[in-house]
């Protein structure tokens, strides 16, 4: 029998992969007479069907009909390397494997269509006290775009006049009185002219009453995952473990979401034979009102560093009341790990997982799943998205009618760029990747996005975690998610004021960007397109780079008057696998001659250096006055070489705080 070819095996004519699977994989007749050697031929023939089967392209076939023939070729490698493996059972597999490649079917053809260009238009305060009267206005666009205008206006049907011109993608429209202001975006592509959305925002005095939690340090009242609220009554939860075991899973209520009771065991491990060796990651809870019930879903492992099940554990509970674990499983034979429930306007329930079949690597395909009627187990696939992408941390939220699907690189645990793809319908077709925030998703790694608030409209609020982290600095990142016209926008800021009985969360900027669009040089020449200006345009996607390999370099601004510094934000060159910290002073000049250190973050022992990867922001405190500013880079440090072989880039230097003469608080 002869073997059958992988460029036959990848041919898009399904008649022909049909033809060719019905003429080579159809066993010999008379098995059972086959002499003892057989066996071995034979499973040298599943093998080699085994391997031609994996290598049909996800993306090209359907879900189900792919998914299928993939669970069929790994249950047929199971048989292929069993040692006791009849020739009865090599049949089986061999001839339900051929009808699983038989029935492939490809995939339609089908592209997302949705806006070009969109606007957003945010409030962010540059004093504790107020007032808020600054705008910081993002936009993006579906394909490259090299100028734009932003107008602004007081009324939605203008006139509207121009307040930004450049090729950068944010800028901060600071200082407005208050009132109602509406905007909008203008790019060129070629010849052709794009416009946005209008982007609305009003100015306010600074509310009374808020609180504050800080991005630099963690401190503060944490406004990320919000309690589940049932009636009157809110409620948290706790998992411990007595070693590889559960110990309990403990409840906490409140009435007013503040002052918490003692606890309640509502789960053990009692509750399910499996919870003797496990461990819980990725969980989600949320209240199902139809069926009065929290559930429970969470990525289920047995303890320890392997992470080879990928198994979903599922339970629910009456509010107050002790859960019941309905499964620990691979849901329809897929492994998932990061995971996350989303409830469309509907009521239907999603499993949304960072998921793969058997043989393929973790976390390959992100599978959005469709759920029963009483969340417990899923039905159906229902999409695929950035299929052998390697995502994590899946969660979507739907807005506009669009439907947000955000999640984050697989890194381990080193920062990623957070990125997110986005659809019409839940079904797809989705979108490319697009990326959002800036090049390490500000030393973090994407994770869940929350509804922040007890009214409408809630704010959506975006947690990325710094698993890598130094001492005295925040284990998590939180901003305020805004999105448009099926575009998303975060940034960062080093502290947030935040209001839940409002839905109100107010980024704080220790002043106001003192750096976009000023002047810049470095010691170094960068690349055509990459000098040191493309370090302080207001775009995290471009950069100063440079072919001249020389450490240490200097890159600096003119801010073009005598300022007091508070905070210096700057978005590191980032390479997945082999990030590096760096060390690094920030300087500064009233003259552009005499140099004084504001900032040093040269000692390699201090965890706050060698800890931080893709992202810093320094918090400058009682500098003089400066007109100049650099930030003189001594060394990038590569955590897995010694020889760094990192070439000298910045993509981002945020430089904050007053002008002489501005108030400050």
């Amino acid at each position: 029998m002869q073997s059958v070819s992988r460029s036959f095996f990848l041919c898009r004519s399904k008649w022909v992969v049909s033809a060719l699977l019905l003429a080579v994989l159809v066993l010999p007749c008379g098995l059972h007479a086959q002499p003892a050697g057989e066996v071995g031929r034979l499973k040298a023939q599943l093998g080699e069907a085994v391997e031609e089967a994996r290598a049909f392209p996800e993306h090209e076939y359907d879900i189900p009909t792919w998914t299928r023939m993939r669970l069929d070729a790994e249950s047929a490698r199971r048989v292929e390397r069993r040692d006791d493996a009849t020739r009865e059972e090599l049949a089986d597999a061999y001839r339900g494997l051929r009808e699983s490649v038989r029935a492939l079917k490809r995939r339609r053809d089908a592209s997302y269509d949705g806006p070009a260009v969109a606007l957003s238009a945010s409030l962010f305060a540059a004093r504790r006290d107020g007032p808020v009267n600054n705008v910081a206005l993002m936009w993006a666009t579906a394909e490259p775009c090299e100028r734009f205008e932003v107008h602004r206006a007081t009324s939605e049907d203008g006139p509207f006049e121009p307040v930004y011109r450049g090729g950068g993608r944010s800028f901060h429209d600071v200082g407005l009185p208050e009132g109602t202001y509406f905007y909008r975006l203008h790019a060129r592509v070629g010849g052709k002219r794009l416009v946005s959305n209008v982007a609305q925002v009003s100015t306010m005095p600074m509310p009374a009453g808020l609180n504050m939690f800080s991005n630099e340090t963690g401190d503060g009242d944490d406004l990320s995952r919000p309690p589940i609220k049932v009636g009157d009554t809110f409620y948290r939860f706790r998992t411990e473990r007595d070693g590889p075991a559960l110990k309990h899973v403990m409840m906490f209520s409140s009435t007013d979401g503040r002052n918490w009771s003692d606890g309640e065991v509502v789960m053990d491990r009692s509750s399910h034979p499996d919870l003797a060796d496990f461990k819980f990651e990725s969980g989600s809870r949320f209240y199902d009102q139809k069926n009065d019930q929290i559930v429970w879903w969470c990525h289920w492992e047995l303890s320890g560093p392997r992470y080879g099940d990928g198994k979903a554990m599922v339970a629910t509970a009456k509010p107050g009341g002790p859960f019941t674990v309905h499964r620990i499983y691979n849901p329809l034979g897929i492994q998932v790990r990061d995971m996350s429930i989303f409830v469309d306007d509907d009521g239907r329930g999603y499993l949304v997982a960072a998921s793969n079949v058997p043989g393929q690597g973790a976390n390959a395909t992100i599978y959005v799943f469709r759920l029963n009627d009483t969340f417990t187990d899923v039905e159906e696939i229902v999409a695929k998205v950035v299929e052998n992408g390697y995502r994590e941390a899946p969660h979507i939220v739907k807005d506009g009618g669009f439907y947000y699907l955000f999640f984050s690189q697989a890194a381990g645990w080193y920062p990623s760029r957070g990125g997110y793809v986005v659809s019409k319908s839940i079904e797809g077709p989705w979108s490319e990747a697009r990326a959002v925030g800036n090049s390490s998703t500000y030393s973090s790694q994407s994770g869940p996005v929350y509804e922040f608030g007890d009214v409408e409209p809630v704010t959506r609020v975006f947690t990325g975690y710094r698993w890598i982290r130094g001492e005295g600095t925040s284990g998590k990142v939180v901003m305020p998610i805004d999105l448009a016209d099926g575009f998303a926008f975060y940034d960062y800021a080093p502290e947030l004021l935040h209001g839940r009985e409002r839905g109100l969360v107010l980024p704080l900027q220790f002043g106001r960007l003192l750096s976009q669009g000023k002047p810049a040089e470095a010691s170094i020449s960068g690349k055509d397109g990459h000098g040191a200006e493309r370090a302080f345009d207001g775009d995290y996607d471009t950069m100063f780079q440079s072919d001249d390999r020389q450490w240490p370099f200097e890159l600096g601004v003119d801010l073009g008057e005598p300022c007091a510094v508070r905070n210096v934000q700057i978005s590191w060159y980032i390479h997945k696998g082999s990030e590096a910290f760096y060390r690094y002073t920030i300087e500064g000049s009233v003259d552009g001659k005499d140099w004084a250190v504001i900032v040093d973050r040269t000692d390699t022992e201090d965890t706050v250096v060698n800890k931080t990867y893709g992202f810093t922001s320094d918090v400058v405190e009682d500098a003089d006055p400066v007109r100049f500013v650099r930030v003189n880079v001594r060394r990038a440090h590569l955590h897995n070489n010694p020889n760094n072989w990192y070439p000298p880039t910045i993509y981002e230097v945020k430089v904050y705080g007053q002008a002489v003469g501005e108030r400050s608080d």
